[in-house]
């Protein structure tokens, strides 16, 4: 229509503008997934959004919204379908940096993002659909990475069936609602205009020309009011196998999984300036007393929780889940607490790779080693676990230094001279590392030679990859790795925790888990995952303060609350 040539004439302009390079889109620090469309409303995107949050959320990708949100009832709808998180506003682009600062996301969903050039996106997904009324022309969707129809489905309760209704909707296109309904007995319709906010007077009207007929409308108009009496019809987006694919490639949660030849590789610039960084505080902390080890470092770890403040509100967040009877301020001392203490491991750990190994040992004592040594004369490899809690690190390196034959597990780091001096200093202990990614096979493998394991647990991983169980008292995604491998390979469970001691530390072994002697239906990976958990939140329950509360335990549990939404 020649209504909607200024509109069209308009985005033609700012398209070029943005792909000559006089106007740069922003990239956020996560990917970026839109949803949009051509036609003005209409078309599906709301339900599209819902059918691809629901997907990516199933495989345990946490996912956000960014809309405008025109009307009140798009981001409800989309936060009450999903449980997603939606921000709300019309600068996409600080909403989700601001967004990050207190949460963390694996990808962006853009609500009708297509013409919204300002966000750099990852994937463009615009729905083709007719429409009387235009922003911009077909043209415009050769600039989409993907184009698909609308596959609307409308879901109608069996129990109408055979009963009378009335129609009501306020939506771009109520005509598509009303003829979604083809197969009940519709005796009257009433539309109103995308987005009606309605009145008390609008539903009585409504009630008097419906009569004794079910009333029937949209989940996006129920929203905006509370009649139990008024029944919500739903419609779901179908996308196709092709689609989920791309959005599975776009989203692309975990950099491991992603095509190393695509991996964005740090400038050798930004590395050497890293790594000069490194060795600098490295030859400090190795030139430092054991006292000044503890005063700088307690500094440093003051210093982080204000700096890194999402962090901080995070731990906060994971304490007031963890200890929800305990006092606000008795909740603040435990994470300063744990700053401090990182503070001191951090340096503490630099300080230890300029010593001997016979240094290092001496520093670290073991307790109650015999369970440790009983382990591996038995055979069939040692499954030993720890904590992300006291100083893991330097009791990582204390084993490494007084018992051969280690195994343990590391992502590789992206700064290839870092990487580098790690590989030599793990040279010296040799205790051999797996990359992460490729784990499995090497791991059996180990164990089946008797090597001792070494693996911390207590971190989240996706659902995909895990399994829930209580942990510290409220259920978490974790790891049955340990589990499956202890029982696949009859090998001994043993728990360390390396405790701080003065300016050193100790390192204590509590009683195994002897596989071999489980009853039969002990022998379950979910129950022995379980049983693992209780011993390590047992001993963070004793000293809280040494735990890493500043890292996301409880991502994906859909416990998560937002403010605005």
């Amino acid at each position: 229509m020649i209504y909607d040539l200024p509109w069209r004439g308009l985005n033609r302009v700012r398209r070029a503008l943005y792909r000559a390079g006089v106007l740069k889109a922003k990239r956020l620090p996560r990917p970026v997934i839109s949803v949009g469309n051509i036609a003005a409303g209409g078309t599906g995107k709301t339900p599209a959004v819902i059918a691809i949050c629901r997907h990516l959320t199933a495989q345990g990708v946490r996912a956000a919204v960014l809309t405008r949100g025109y009307g009140a009832d798009e981001h409800i709808l989309i936060k009450n379908a999903t449980n997603c998180d939606v921000i709300v506003g019309a600068n996409r682009y600080d909403n989700a940096r601001e967004y990050l600062r207190d949460h963390d996301v694996d990808v962006f969903i853009l609500d009708d993002g297509f013409q919204h050039l300002q966000l750099h996106r990852d994937l463009d997904l615009v729905i083709d659909a007719p429409s009387r009324f235009h922003r911009e022309g077909r043209a415009a969707l050769r600039h989409a990475d993907l184009v698909i129809p609308r596959t609307l489905r409308t879901i109608v309760p069996g129990e109408l069936r055979g009963r009378r209704v009335f129609a009501f909707a306020g939506l771009a296109d109520n005509q598509q609602f009303f003829d979604s309904l083809r197969g009940l007995d519709v005796i009257g319709t009433r539309s109103f205009r995308d987005h009606h906010p309605y009145s008390a007077a609008d539903l009585e009207a409504i009630k008097r020309a419906a009569g004794d007929a079910t009333i029937v409308t949209t989940e996006k108009d129920a929203v905006k009011f509370d009649d139990p009496a008024i029944v919500a019809i739903r419609a779901e987006f179908e996308l196709d196998p092709a689609t989920l694919q791309r959005i599975d490639a776009a989203r692309a949660p975990d950099p491991g999984t992603r095509d190393p030849k695509k991996r964005r590789r740090k400038s050798a610039l930004l590395q050497r300036f890293e790594y000069l960084a490194y060795r600098t505080f490295a030859r400090l902390a190795g030139s430092m007393s054991d006292p000044a080890v503890h005063r700088w470092g307690t500094r440093l770890g003051a210093l982080a929780s204000k700096v890194l403040r999402g962090r901080d509100r995070l731990g906060m967040r994971n304490l007031r889940r963890v200890f929800p009877g305990r006092e606000e301020r008795e909740r603040r001392r435990i994470l300063d607490a744990s700053w401090r203490h990182f503070g001191r491991e951090a340096l503490a750990y630099l300080r230890l790779q300029n010593l001997s190994l016979e240094e290092i040992a001496a520093r670290c004592p073991f307790v109650d080693a015999h369970h440790l040594t009983e382990s591996i004369a038995r055979g069939n490899g040692t499954v030993l676990l720890s904590a992300h809690w006291g100083g893991w690190e330097a009791g990582g390196l204390a084993l490494m230094s007084a018992v051969k034959n280690v195994l343990s597990v590391a992502r590789p780091l992206d700064n290839e001279l870092l990487e580098r001096d790690l590989k030599r200093f793990r040279g010296r202990t040799g205790a051999a590392v797996v990359d992460r990614r490729h784990a499995a096979r090497p791991l059996l493998k180990g164990l089946a030679e008797n090597a001792v394991l070494v693996l911390l647990p207590d971190q989240a991983v996706l659902p995909r990859e895990g399994v829930l169980v209580p942990f510290l008292g409220q259920p978490a995604w974790t790891t049955p790795a340990p589990a499956k491998m202890a029982l696949r390979s009859a090998s001994t469970i043993v728990f360390a925790f390396c405790i701080p001691d003065g300016f050193g530390h100790r390192l204590e072994f509590e009683d195994p888990i002897r596989v071999d002697q489980l009853a039969e239906g002990e022998r379950d990976p979910v129950m022995l995952t379980e049983r693992i958990n209780d011993t390590i939140s047992r001993r963070i329950i004793s000293r809280p303060e040494l735990w890493l509360w500043m890292h996301d335990r409880w991502k994906g549990t859909g416990e998560r609350t937002v403010n605005g939404v």
